[in-house]
């Protein structure tokens, strides 16, 4: 496939004298069925762009082991691994995703035909990862002009520091992964018309990068609940009593529950089921070190939903009394958080689980706990407490935190506009 000249930019009028751009997003996950929060959110990015009258197009680099044919699409493409160190050190395919494709032919004229179909006005990176596709395809000439918009999910170099230490990666290989990291990071910031952050600290780390764009803070929020449907074990749950658990197999939601719910026994709450566990990272709690030793006795106080539908999630959640939000270790912003306050009900969480949700820190119902034993007492303490009331007005902030509430107030579609300026005003030149 030859080179992708672009003519300067000349957008479509719509309505109200706002002009249609073409937005190209790519990522290191399919979004066609959301299921995680890396997926809901740029799902929710998408809608808002759509709704504003842009075209929208996603594409990625998808780990075929962890996705079925069902939630990709004909745009995205299964992963394979450039080999050396990506062959060596483990929890890093997310980094090899844009170097597999900038290197390797077939997926780079996979991409590179995507973009000669849509003529993006903007390329919209989730994550730093891809950025190494992009970079390529801008050196072959495919995006001249186009702005470039980098959405942070997390300041990445830290965070796979902790999960390759935690997962006893040796120094040296830990080391050499975080410094390819820090290089994308830095050159995607350095490069990009448009950095959204999702927290004010690391909003802060990218403007010391000295970026020569605009640095933009959206925190992470939740979609509405919908249709609730009781799932199987359901009926175990006390309603109105128990405390929620939500969390993906990421390492860090495992390790934070081992250490703040686990780490002290759970032998001084009673005996029923008082705790429920959703999501990916039931199987890694209940084969933990932690846990599995005591799964008889523990079985009384913990139930497990590891792969609930939407549907019953949202019963799960509608019929419990607070949530528990023990995270230790990361970066960015939790979207569990925003679900939790949404909730209305009691929240028990760490300082790190309210990264960018501070401005929660004090209100009705929601309790901070610095330590494994603050943790469980604080659980003792909503477990026998009245369920959680709220006024209007208390109620109203924590439901700003819907997605559709959250993007409105965002700003983010005038400053995609100023970019795809900026952007042109860089091709003329």
């Amino acid at each position: 496939m030859g080179s992708v000249r672009r003519p300067i930019l000349r957008p479509i009028k719509r309505g109200h004298g706002r002009e249609q751009v073409r937005i190209l997003s790519f990522g290191t996950y399919p979004i066609r069925r959301p299921i995680h929060g890396g997926q809901r959110r740029v799902s929710n990015i998408a809608a808002y762009y759509k709704t504003a009258g842009h075209e929208f197009r996603y594409a990625s680099v998808y780990m075929p082991n962890a996705y079925g044919a069902d939630t990709v699409t004909e745009d995205d493409l299964p992963y394979g691994s450039p080999g050396g160190m990506f062959s060596e050190i483990p929890f890093i395919d997310d980094l090899g995703s844009g170097v597999f494709a900038s290197q390797n032919v077939e997926p780079l004229e996979h991409f590179r035909a995507i973009a000669g179909d849509f003529k993006p006005d903007v390329v919209h990176l989730e994550q730093p990862f891809m950025w190494p596709l992009v970079e390529k395809m801008k050196a072959l000439g495919d995006l001249d002009g186009v702005a470039i918009v980098y959405s942070s999910h997390n300041h990445e170099a830290p965070l796979k520091r902790a999960i390759l230490e935690g997962a006893g990666v040796s120094r040296e290989k830990t080391d050499r992964a975080v410094s390819a990291i820090e290089t994308v990071e830095r050159n995607l910031v350095q490069a990009a018309d448009l950095i959204v952050a999702v927290s004010a600290i690391e909003a802060d780390y990218y403007r010391d990068l000295k970026p020569r764009a605009p640095v933009l803070t959206i925190r992470n929020g939740t979609d509405r609940p919908g249709r609730l449907k009781k799932p199987d074990g359901g009926g175990e749950l006390p309603q109105g009593e128990y405390l929620v658990f939500v969390g993906s197999a990421y390492p860090p939601n495992i390790s934070g529950f081992t250490k703040f719910v686990l780490g002290d026994s759970l032998y001084g709450l009673p005996p029923r089921k008082l705790i429920s566990v959703c999501g990916g990272a039931a199987d890694g709690i209940f084969a933990s070190i932690d846990y599995l030793p005591h799964a008889s006795s523990y079985g009384d106080r913990v139930h497990f939903f590891a792969r609930p539908s939407d549907e019953e999630l949202h019963w799960i959640q509608n019929g419990a009394k607070g949530s528990l939000l023990p995270i230790a270790s990361g970066g960015g912003s939790n979207l569990k958080t925003a679900e939790a306050l949404c909730s209305g009900k009691w929240l028990i969480a760490t300082p790190t689980a309210l990264r960018s949700f501070e401005d929660f820190e004090h209100e009705k119902g929601v309790i901070v706990a610095s330590t494994p034993k603050q943790f469980r007492d604080a659980m003792l303490d909503v477990i026998y407490a009245p369920p959680l009331s709220l006024t209007k007005t208390e109620l109203a902030k924590r439901h700003g935190l819907y997605w559709d509430n959250l993007l409105k107030c965002s700003d983010l579609i005038a400053e995609v506009d100023k970019a795809v300026k900026r952007a042109n005003a860089g091709l003329k030149s």
